[in-house]
């Protein structure tokens, strides 16, 4: 009797203090179904990218390499357009970003506000700026993902949309776009579902700390309740437990209340960050292995030509320059799914779609410090798990190179670029199943219908905001 009591006082306190949050979830859960946080997609950025001119570009290979080398060591290098101008970016092993003008090898930062005018006026040369400012973040910029780019550069346009571009103070690209629409059902969906308010996300401590409490209270208040709806069903009897006080509540609760908790689960395990499961991060002494060591100017100092041929290559808008296995390669890239594996160590090498499953089976038997009881495969249609983002990989090709036996681990490079995804030991393959086959209902059948998908879990949101209010409801009726 008094276990009882005591989980009925729980559940009602849990329920009256994070109720209001939880019925937020599910509701801002419906509006994200319908219109996604906005990002900047590769495709879309191919779309705005300029051409490379390949008459101003560029200094020497060698030469780039050698005037952006930095302690933290370069894990690849690109190579972009900007305004009239192209640029160099280097992105270090410690994930940090360096830019330098690829004709001069002057560095970029800050990039001054003519150079954003003029960047952002090469992308919409047909609309007129309406303002541009200097910003640290927004709440569309707050995520840590731009952090290497910031000072940002905010730019309005005119037009229906109201489209507000945002640009690296770092690099001078394109890394965030919105239009109006985004940002007004945004601020009623995935700002409030993430709690992406600037003031606590961008103190990502303190952001994940309160989202890990408020996820793990709510996944408490529901266990409680499902504990206490099977021992009134026990107790009761059907007749009774249908028509009590909180009868509406307790037949919500009874129809779909362990998908609720699945959800609440499953959306606090979103917030785990390797508390639990590990997650998934390549350090870099790895990554540094699977390249076969850090990119430096000795790599290609007598394969000037190669990289010659490479920057003339077709309509390039993306020249990216990598190391996989101890050989350099230049992929000339003219869209997200069109380009050219350039080797850059061997003349006359003819270019290729894709890096082959063979050269990215040694860079991951170096990472795992074998190269005995490997498999591998290429991955065409599936979904590409990067870190805890989860986007749909159909036409991006995932070669996973795979390690059996106790210890079993997967490792997942991007087939296009040679870039080390992520590496899952069970632990997060555990964690994957558990929140993208709960949260994200990320399943074999529903990839293929999406569209079902999104209508279902919808109508679920639905389902559990009523749950929600019933509980409220019951409360107040008792009270």
């Amino acid at each position: 009797m008094e276990t009882a009591r005591g989980l009925t006082r729980m559940h009602r306190r849990l329920a009256f203090a994070l109720g209001p949050v939880v019925l937020v979830w599910f509701l801002s859960g419906v509006v994200m179904l319908r219109v996604s946080y906005p990002s900047l997609t590769e495709p879309e950025w191919f779309e705005s990218a300029a051409k490379i001119d390949s008459e101003s570009c560029c200094a020497s290979l060698e030469g780039i390499i050698g005037a952006m080398d930095r302690p933290q060591g370069i894990e690849y290098l690109r190579i972009i357009q900007v305004g009239e101008r192209p640029v160099a970016v280097a992105q270090y092993l410690d994930g940090s970003l360096g830019a330098a003008w690829g004709d001069t090898l002057e560095p970029v930062a800050p990039l001054s506000a003519p150079g954003a005018q003029r960047a952002a006026a090469g992308i919409v040369p047909a609309r007129a700026i309406l303002s541009l400012e200097a910003i640290a973040d927004d709440v569309w910029t707050v995520h840590q993902r731009f952090n290497a780019h910031r000072p940002l550069w905010k730019v309005s346009f005119s037009g229906e949309e109201e489209p507000v571009w945002y640009f690296s103070g770092a690099t001078g690209e394109l890394v965030q776009q919105t239009t109006a629409y985004e940002r007004r059902w945004n601020l009623v969906g995935a700002v409030l579902h993430w709690a992406y308010l600037p003031w606590l996300r961008r103190q990502w401590g303190l952001w994940d700390r309160t989202l890990w409490w408020l996820g793990g209270g709510a996944t408490l208040m529901m266990v409680t309740g499902c504990m206490l709806l099977v021992r009134a069903l026990m107790r009761e009897g059907r007749w009774r437990f249908v028509t009590g006080g909180p009868a509406l509540h307790r037949m919500l609760g009874l129809t779909g209340g362990v998908t609720a908790l699945a959800w609440v689960l499953s959306g606090w395990l979103s917030m785990d960050h390797g508390r639990v499961f590990s997650d998934g991060t390549i350090a870099a002494s790895e990554r540094e292995r699977a390249m076969g060591g850090r990119l430096t100017a000795r790599d290609i100092e007598s394969y000037s030509a190669e990289w010659g041929k490479a920057v003339v290559v077709g309509a390039a808008k993306e020249i990216r320059v990598s190391k996989l296995a101890g050989a350099v390669h230049a992929i000339v890239r003219e869209s997200s799914d069109r380009q050219f594996v350039i080797p850059l160590f061997e003349a006359g090498g003819s270019g290729q779609q894709l890096f082959s499953e063979s050269l990215v089976r040694s860079a991951a038997g170096a990472m795992f410090g074998l190269t005995d009881g490997l498999t591998v495969r290429t991955i065409m249609s599936e979904l590409r798990r990067a870190g805890s983002v989860l986007t749909v990989a159909a036409g991006v090709p995932v070669v996973r190179v795979q390690r059996e036996g106790t210890d079993a681990r997967w490792v997942d490079v991007d087939a296009r670029t040679g870039e080390v995804l992520e590496q899952q030991d069970a632990s997060r393959r555990w964690y994957h199943r558990l929140f993208g086959g709960l949260h994200r209902w990320d399943v074999p059948w529903f990839v293929g219908h999406d569209g079902l998908r999104r209508f279902l879990m919808g109508l679920w949101c639905l389902f559990g905001a009523g749950l929600t209010v019933s509980g409220v409801w019951s409360w107040v009726r008792r009270r």
